[in-house]
């Protein structure tokens, strides 16, 4: 039973409606680390966090013209690794799950410059277990930039 809610809890779809523009007050991510994979980026994280070894269904992202273009994979309940091939879907994405942010709490990022690591623990999305983890821990070792959305 407890594998189930797991996994139904797992699957789920963030749709936000209009964006709040979170992604165009961020500074460039030129120079942050880039992957060539989701698989590479998810080896990265999962050898820095305690990810899950049988991890959730991921997200299915949806913006304003459909799903975005993007893979992910969990990391725990809560936390999600996202790659994209273009920097228009990564922008996105960030502003729609941003946008998930509000009284409840805050939403976490580890950003790069074509994936990012997304812990929405304080939101309650998709989950009643949250799982949070310190995505701040990713910053030296991958070269990723921490932000925290209100």
């Amino acid at each position: 039973m407890l594998l189930k809610n797991r996994v139904a809890a797992g699957m789920f779809v963030l749709l936000i409606g209009a964006s709040s523009g979170c992604a165009a007050d961020q500074p460039s991510t030129d120079d942050l680390s880039s992957f060539s994979s989701l698989e590479d980026a998810r080896q990265a994280v999962a050898n820095q966090l305690d990810c899950l070894e049988d991890p959730p269904s991921p997200t299915a992202v949806m913006g304003s013209t459909g799903r975005i273009p993007a893979e992910s994979v969990k990391c725990t309940q809560t936390v999600e690794i996202f790659y994209f091939e273009s920097a228009e879907a990564r922008d996105e994405a960030y502003n729609v799950m941003g946008d998930a942010a509000g009284s409840e709490g805050s939403v976490y990022f580890a950003e790069g410059r074509n994936w990012f690591v997304v812990d929405f623990s304080e939101v309650g999305v998709g989950t009643t277990d949250p799982e949070p983890l310190d995505l701040s821990a990713l910053s030296e070792p991958l070269g990723t930039r921490f932000t925290e959305v209100k």
